[in-house]
């Protein structure tokens, strides 16, 4: 029927100023929609992540965080932004 079917991954940035570090966003944030955050972070070549674990790299909260915010607390490892704090690392 001359369809053809082309699977094409998502390409991200190699270089970027979040290049190889990973993102998770818990509570409500002010300034931006959720989904313009993290296009922000993948256009700027970082990951997203679904849930804490020790690969995540910054937990960005917003207003009425909750359990994942505790589990990064616990964690220990992970670094905990503002809203603003990421927006000064995603710029910079």
């Amino acid at each position: 029927a001359g369809v053809q079917l082309n699977n094409q991954k998502k390409q991200s940035q190699a270089e970027g100023t979040l290049s190889g570090k990973t993102f998770l966003f818990t509570g409500t944030l002010n300034k931006l929609k959720r989904s313009e955050a993290e296009e922000m972070v993948e256009a700027k070549g970082g990951k997203l992540l679904s849930g804490v674990s020790s690969k995540l790299n910054f937990l960005v909260v917003g207003e009425d965080a909750g359990s994942k915010l505790e589990k990064a607390k616990k964690l220990g490892t992970v670094q905990i932004l503002s809203e603003d704090d990421f927006l000064k690392l995603a710029n910079s």
